[in-house]
């Protein structure tokens, strides 16, 4: 049986790509830092006939990353397919002019190094075996720079950078690398939420497109099994 695992799993974009490639016969790991948003998940999936392994680990932990890695490869070895959709809102956004280095650096874990880290464990050994996939759902001003959200934008954009060079290395060794670039609010995601609420009224003052975690999920799943393009815009 394939294996999906999902770093930054919540009850939007990683509670819908696990049921879609669990439908396909995906087992599924669920790994995220809030027990309790675990278990919802793993309820909802298994009232849909799912089963689903968990991992807790803070993303931005570098430690806690490392514990999360070894106890996947130890429990289900290397994961068919990995998509990394962290949905940090625990702060706003910097603006570029704001923006100095101390704060630049407390974005970096989430937007940049820990996915190069979760990358950097597993994708030797898909290169190895010969096939694999590793997706990471980004915003897309890591395509097309947007001063209010620079902080984000910044080390996401390096993040494309890496992952299109690394396509490089593992592509003929039957590994897909990607990213699916969303410029949409997602649905029942705790940035819609808040969004609602009023809480990035500063930095988004206009009313945002908004789309269904469904129908990213069934991109990602088209990227992962389908697609050689290292990015998609959704």
């Amino acid at each position: 049986m394939p294996h999906l695992a999902i770093f930054g799993a919540g009850p939007a974009l990683g509670l819908a790509a696990a049921r879609r490639f669990g439908r396909a016969g995906y087992s599924v790991t669920l790994i995220a830092r809030n027990p309790g948003t675990l278990d919802r998940v793993r309820g909802a999936l298994a009232a849909d006939g799912i089963d689903a392994d968990v991992l807790l680990a803070d993303l931005a932990d570098d430690a806690q990353v490392d514990a999360a890695l070894a106890e996947l490869r130890q429990r289900h070895g290397i994961p068919d397919v990995v998509v990394y959709s962290p949905g940090d809102v625990t702060h706003l956004p910097v603006d570029a002019l704001s923006l100095d280095v101390d704060t630049m650096l407390s974005w970096l874990p989430l937007r940049l190094t820990t996915p190069i880290r979760i990358l950097h464990a597993l994708l030797p050994g898909m290169a190895e075996r010969g096939s694999g996939a590793a997706l990471i759902a980004q915003g897309s001003v890591a395509r097309r720079p947007q001063a209010a959200l620079a902080s984000v934008g910044v080390p996401q954009s390096g993040l494309l950078n890496y992952l299109y060079a690394v396509d490089e290395q593992v592509r003929s060794q039957g590994v897909r690398v990607g990213t699916l670039l969303i410029d949409r609010l997602i649905e029942t995601s705790a940035a819609q939420r808040l969004y609602d609420s009023g809480h990035f009224a500063a930095v988004e003052p206009n009313e945002v497109p908004r789309v269904e975690p469904d129908v990213l999920a069934e991109e990602l799943f088209e990227m992962a099994t389908t697609d050689q393009e290292v990015e998609r815009a959704a």
